[in-house]
This record gives structure tokens, sequence and C-alpha cells, in this order.
């Protein structure tokens, strides 16, 4: 990934959320997380599969516009394929995003 935004720290800010938004976060990340079918390395970020399925895409689209609040570092590509195929997030950023993420979605490489 050819980051635009190269300065910006990698780091994740969960002070921009209310305690109650930050719990509600926490469980829909987890939630997501704990369905991944299969991981790829991409270039500064991960490729994230999971199920086709109704409540994963919405999720997502929940997880996607909080977890660009507190990780602006990021950036996300959702790409849900045909016939019900598979729903996959790839989250990238600047060089040391990878570690980031690995540590951030370790239940997810469990």
């Amino acid at each position: 990934m050819n980051s635009n935004h190269p300065s910006l720290p990698i780091a994740c800010d969960m002070t921009v959320f209310t305690p109650a938004e930050r719990e509600r976060h926490i469980q829909t990340t987890a939630r997501l997380f704990q369905s991944v079918q299969d991981i790829q390395e991409v270039e500064n970020g991960y490729r994230f599969i999971f199920p086709d399925q109704s409540d994963i895409i919405g999720g997502m689209g929940e997880f996607i516009a909080n977890e660009r609040l507190c990780c602006p570092f990021l950036e996300f590509t959702l790409k849900v394929e045909p016939n019900k195929e598979s729903v996959s997030l790839l989250l990238a950023g600047p060089e040391g995003a990878q570690d980031f993420l690995r540590a951030e979605f370790s239940e997810a490489f469990a």
C-alpha cells in the first residue's frame, strides 16, 4: 500500500469513544474476527476472509465506521464476492501496520 498519509502514527486512540461506544466496538470487533475463515498477508497489512452472511456484512459497516475513528492510519477495502462466495476485508497502512494488525486482531490469528 502506498499511503498518502505516511505521517499518521500507528496507534489506536480509543478515547474517541464514550465508554458505551467503546464497549460496543470491542464486542463487534471480537464477534467479527472470531468468524475469520482465512488470513492472507498483503503489503503492509492483511486480507481477512469471512463467510458471506448478512450479519457479517452489516457488522463490517459498523466496524469500519468505528475503527477508522480510532485508527485513522488504516486503509479499509471491503469486497463482497458474487454468488455468496465470501466477504473479505483488507486492512493495510504505512510500514509497521502489519505488526499492529497482528497484535490488535490476535484472536483471528489463533
